[in-house]
């Protein structure tokens, strides 16, 4: 995994350029193979002198078009466009680096309102550490000291660890400390002119540079997945190319590169049709479900799984002509890696083939549904929000297993808990009784999982409530996996969640199925489908 670390003043005229070369030459020490980025830039790149004097002097001038992420002028015009931009340019960029130095406001870059907490949101979203560089000139300890405290407020606020600082030209009388919402480091003093760092700096700049953050945005999550479909692309079945929307996502997925799309219907009316929507849909696969051949393979395996049943092979034929049967077909046989659906159908007209054909893996009991509840800094996963109704404590605990294998999945270690009114023995009732057990049978299945149950919501999240109530839990009070007792509880608690907290609610999620399939609402936007289409290429990677 790169290290990284972002050095930004945090204000004009501080001496930016010598202090950054003079770090950058003492990283690159510890990290010979050590790059920099520019996360926005005052204007073309090529006049951007400060950044051009940094990849100079880490020997990677010939970067120079790539390790940057956008404009000033373009983040201020459009904040949330332009961090999608920085962020997809950044990670495309720095994959094979040892480090990289990111160089956040430097000299001569025009100061605008709200400019920390700017800096701050780009390193949350690049999953970086700051190092802000302060100028103690004309300045007295007392004054740094409070400008050093909000500024580390303010980089806090926005999710972005504080991992050191440097104060340049400071009294004489300055002592270095570090305010009490810093993450972790020390404090660098040193001439602003002529910058003479010892060997205690790089040490205190190596540990910076080392400094993980957990921290996950929706944006960097969003841009981690991108880059893991990316990685290992599969083939993704759209079965409803009759919906603009659908074709809108898979020209997006194909112009992201992120999975190969197969579309079901007529080949003619679907470029006609992507022609007057200015579409460019040319690497789609088209695929006819009249298609002789393939109607008569999937017929016959059909019929061969629904034997039990009575299903003879002219009723196999009649229904692998729907969409649905179709698509899943392709999955079950392996045409196609997996299916998205739901656009213009119904949630059981999509899902229900899945339990026909392709069938539960084996250590999952039933099939089940997560959504990935992508917080301000961290990434939740509920379940089951969308198919079960009133689970059995033997199906919760299966939907438990199956959301921390997601959970897992997604770079997410799960820490389970499973919900309730009452916290431990603190409640009665059949419905408690119901968790306890489920909890059980959970751990049964899972002997390793970490895992709490019954608990309430406040105590799952809540450091301080979990201290409380479940002393020396490992999960209460850090839970990052929540298994609701009902569909109702769960339904309710995401869409609270993701209206109340403003977080992004990606899913439904299908888990527990041998391959992927996974469900639209009808109101689904261009981009929730992109996503999905997303989620089920990674899903078919494993």
């Amino acid at each position: 995994m790169t290290k990284s670390l972002c050095l930004t003043a945090i204000e004009g005229n501080v001496g930016t350029a010598p202090i950054t070369l003079a770090m950058a030459e003492q990283l690159k020490q510890n990290y010979p193979n050590l790059t920099a980025f520019r996360p926005f830039t005052p204007g073309r790149i090529e006049d951007d002198c400060a950044f051009r004097a940094l990849l100079a002097k880490l020997g990677k001038e010939a970067d120079l078009d790539r390790a940057w992420g956008t404009t000033y002028g373009e983040l201020l015009a459009d904040e949330e466009a332009a961090m999608d931009t920085l962020v997809k340019r950044y990670f495309e960029y720095v994959g094979k680096d040892d480090a990289v130095l990111i160089l956040g406001h430097a000299d001569g870059d025009p100061v605008y309102p709200g400019l920390v907490a700017r800096i701050g949101r780009t390193a949350a979203n690049l999953g970086t550490t700051v190092m802000p560089i302060f100028s103690g000139t004309l300045r007295g300890t007392e004054e740094i000291k409070t400008v050093s405290h909000i500024v580390t407020r303010e980089l806090s606020a926005a999710h972005a660890p504080v991992t050191g600082a440097a104060v340049l030209n400071p009294p004489a009388d300055f002592a270095p400390e570090l305010p009490e919402n810093c993450t972790h480091g020390q404090i660098i003093t040193c001439c602003a002119e002529k910058p003479d760092l010892s060997a205690a700096d790089s040490e205190i700049l190596k540990a910076a540079m080392e400094y993980e953050s957990a921290v996950m945005t929706p944006v960097r999550f969003t841009a981690s997945l991108t880059a893991r479909a990316k990685a290992d692309r599969k083939r993704i079945v759209l079965p409803e190319s009759e919906d603009d929307r659908v074709l809108k996502a898979a020209a997006e997925v194909l112009r992201r590169g992120v999975a190969d799309i197969i579309l079901l219907g007529e080949e003619d009316a679907v470029a006609k049709r992507a022609e007057e929507l200015n579409l460019d849909l040319g690497d789609a696969t088209v695929v006819r479900t009249d298609d002789p051949a393939l109607l008569e393979k999937y017929a016959t395996e059909f019929a061969r799984l629904r034997a039990r049943k009575g299903v003879t092979y002219e009723q196999a034929y009649a229904k692998v002509q729907d969409v649905s049967y179709f698509g899943t077909m392709m999955v079950h046989m392996g045409d196609a890696d997996g299916m998205v659906s739901g656009a213009a159908h119904t949630t059981a007209h999509t899902i229900v083939p899945s339990f026909q054909i392709i069938k539960t893996k084996p250590n999952a009991d039933i099939v089940s549904s997560c959504f990935l509840m992508l917080m301000a800094d961290r990434v939740y996963v509920y379940g089951d929000c969308a198919v079960n109704t009133n689970p059995t404590p033997e199906q919760l605990a299966s939907i438990a297993v199956s959301s921390a294998e997601t959970a897992a999945r997604f770079g997410v270690t799960p820490r389970v808990a499973m919900l309730s009114y009452s916290t431990g023995t603190s409640g009665k009732g059949v419905d408690v009784d119901a968790v306890v057990q489920a909890t059980e049978l959970a751990w049964a299945k899972a002997p390793d999982l970490l895992l709490e149950g019954p608990i309430q919501y406040d105590a799952a999240v809540d450091c301080a409530v979990a201290a409380a109530k479940l002393p020396g839990s490992p999960v209460a009070g850090k839970a990052n996996v929540f298994i609701f007792p009902s569909l109702n509880a769960g339904n309710i608690g995401y869409k609270a969640v993701q209206r109340s907290a403003k977080a992004v609610a990606v899913g439904p999620i299908l888990q527990g199925l041998n391959k992927p399939v996974n469900d639209l609402s009808r109101g689904a936007l261009v981009e929730d489908i992109v996503n999905t289409v997303v989620i089920t290429a990674i899903q078919a990677q494993n």
